[in-house]
Order: structure tokens, then sequence, then C-alpha cells
């Protein structure tokens, strides 16, 4: 049994140009680089309205990448798999320990 999840994938053209599966995934790749790049821009902003314009610009690639990765998402196109139950139930232990450490 695969634990991969994703949607019934919509197949395109295996040509020698991008195809529109192509596209779409090479644009999601990008939009999570400027994604990241602009978090990090916005932690380091040295003024107010510097972190304000930032914080505008974050906001809307934020919304891309998010609506770009539904499209992935509905065509297919993009997957992910499920965890086992006993990594995700580690990852919670794992995690209560730390809270628990920070609490102290």
């Amino acid at each position: 049994m695969s634990n991969k999840v994703a949607c019934e994938q919509v197949e395109v053209d295996q040509i020698k140009e991008m195809n529109d599966r192509d596209l779409v995934v090479d644009f999601l790749s990008s939009e999570k680089a400027i994604t990241t790049n602009t978090a990090t821009a916005l932690t380091e902003a040295s003024n107010d309205s510097l972190h304000n314009e930032i914080l505008d610009f974050f906001d809307t690639v934020k919304d891309i990448q998010a609506e770009t990765y539904e499209l992935a998402w509905n065509f297919g196109w993009y997957t992910l798999e499920e965890a086992e139950t006993t990594k995700v139930k580690q990852k919670v232990k794992d995690l209560e320990t730390k809270l628990a450490e920070l609490n102290n």
C-alpha cells in the first residue's frame, strides 16, 4: 500500500518544450523560494515603513504560492506522503518534551 496522497493526475503531452505541468511545478518552486526569501527580508527590515512594504509584498506572494499549490494539487501534479502513525506519535512526543523544557 502506497503512502502517497494526491488527486488523480491530469496527463499532459510529453513534449520538448515545457508543458502545463512543467510550468506549474516550476512556478510553484519559484514561488516557494520567493516566499522564503521575502520572509527573511521581512525579519531583517530596518524600519517600520520598509517592514510594512515587505509585509504587503509577502502577503501577495504567499497567496499566489497557495493558489499555485492548489492548482498543482487539484491536477494531481503535486503529491504528499502520509506520515506513518509511529513517526507522528514520536514527533508529538518530541515536541511535548521540548515544550515541557521551555516551561521549566
